[in-house]
């Protein structure tokens, strides 16, 4: 099975299966008795490259493609539901740095909870009227970045200076969101920037194009505890930011993605890309000469799904094919 598609395509299933991923059962993977394991694999082999391809695009504000040959309805995963679903008329909650403030695993809990109904909801109806947008079931929060600096411009965003807080605030948002149903997921948590992500606002110097110098004790004490408590409470996806760390961009990062993510975690979800985080590794980390280079590290260190704006460009992803092509990559990591 392989390790590029499987990651993204579960937790499609896991979130659709239940509000019309499929309709009519033709195929193995469409049979609720199956397990999901089987009914994935038995997806993925049916798709050809380009249907990978196009999977592995989140494009804001596009319509996705569906895979109307299969039964398979398009899916969007952009949706923000950090301080409650901002993107609609929904119930506003606190800042994080407010709702961090209270010490409280309780009021966290409680407050994802009622988040993540009002997505479902708003997610449901949207489906019925053929709606897409910013409006899926694939929330990009919580912010679990450590507030280094009083002049960064988000750390209203984060929950403060303390990983150890962090990271049981976290615990209860992912739970809170995700629900405890041992076989459907509510809406899906998603916590980002993995991992070193603070860096100035400044042009030319910005987050853009920022490369944190850290020591193997500060970025294991400070920047990776609340990260791993995310992963320890079950998220299904992971952000990568645009910084580099130590040299190399975070989402083009063996080490973060693969090393330490999947394999010392054992983290099991998928990881997409910060918005147009694959363009900065060309334009301003200048850490790839082009576009095929950027799709082959992207695939190599394991990032499961590119995030771009809808602005009619060529996105890096769209380049898989030449990558395999060309031998970058063994297309055992796609097929």
């Amino acid at each position: 099975m392989n390790f590029f598609s499987r990651r993204l395509l579960s937790t499609l299933c896991l979130l659709c299966i239940s509000t019309g991923f499929s309709r009519g059962q033709k195929y193995p993977f469409q049979d609720p008795k199956l397990p999901w394991n089987d009914r994935v694999d038995d997806l993925v082999n049916r798709l050809t490259l380009e249907e990978l391809v196009n999977n592995s695009l989140a494009i804001y504000p596009l319509k996705p493609p569906s895979v109307d040959r299969l039964g398979v309805n398009s899916y969007q995963f952009i949706t923000e539901c950090l301080r409650g679903y901002t993107d609609r008329n929904a119930t506003a909650f606190p800042q994080s740095l407010g709702l961090a403030a209270t010490f409280s695993r309780e009021v966290l809990y409680n407050m994802s909870y009622a988040v993540s109904h009002e997505v479902r909801a708003f997610y449901n109806t949207d489906r019925k009227r053929g709606i897409y947008g910013r409006s899926g079931l694939s929330c990009f929060s919580p912010v679990i970045n450590i507030m280094r600096h009083p002049l960064w411009g988000r750390n209203q965003e984060t929950y403060g200076e303390d990983p150890y807080l962090s990271g049981e605030l976290v615990m209860q948002y992912v739970h809170g969101l995700q629900g405890k149903h041992p076989r459907y997921v509510r809406v899906n948590a998603g916590c980002k920037h993995f991992a070193t992500y603070a860096g100035p606002e400044n042009y030319p110097v910005s987050r853009f194009g920022f490369n944190v110098m850290v020591s193997e004790r500060d970025f294991r004490m400070t920047f990776l505890p609340q990260f791993k408590a995310c992963v320890h409470a079950g998220t299904y996806n992971i952000m990568c930011s645009y910084s580099r760390l130590n040299g190399v961009p975070a989402c083009a990062s063996k080490r973060l993605l693969i090393d330490i993510l999947r394999n010392e975690w054992n983290f099991t979800g998928y990881v997409i890309s910060d918005m147009d985080a694959f363009d900065c590794t060309i334009s301003d980390h200048h850490y790839f000469k082009n576009k095929v280079d950027a799709a082959a590290g992207g695939v190599k260190a394991g990032c499961n799904l590119e995030l771009v704006h809808g602005n009619g460009r060529d996105y890096i992803y769209t380049y898989i094919p030449k990558v395999i092509s060309d031998s970058y990559v063994n297309n055992v990591l796609l097929n």
